[in-house]
């Protein structure tokens, strides 16, 4: 009976994960929702382990969702 507890542990954890993963990118590929399929789930190693990727990663979505400069006027001929 334990041995049974540990294989459906074993084998559940990697099953759960990867629905996870694909439930969030299939919910990405029908434009419902904009994120990396597994940007949040690495996204907390990322904070914990490599801080400069983490602060990386939000100053490029800061930047990507800044409107575009306006262009330059034209010069006066």
């Amino acid at each position: 009976m334990d041995i049974l507890l540990v294989l459906a542990a074993v084998l559940g954890v990697p099953a759960v994960l990867g629905g996870l993963w694909y439930w969030s990118s299939r919910q990405n590929a029908q434009g419902k929702v904009r994120r990396g399929a597994t940007g949040g789930m690495l996204g907390v190693a990322d904070e914990i382990f490599r801080p400069e990727t983490h602060q990386a990663a939000q100053i490029q979505r800061i930047q990507h969702e800044l409107p575009a400069p306006a262009p330059a006027p034209k010069p006066k001929s």
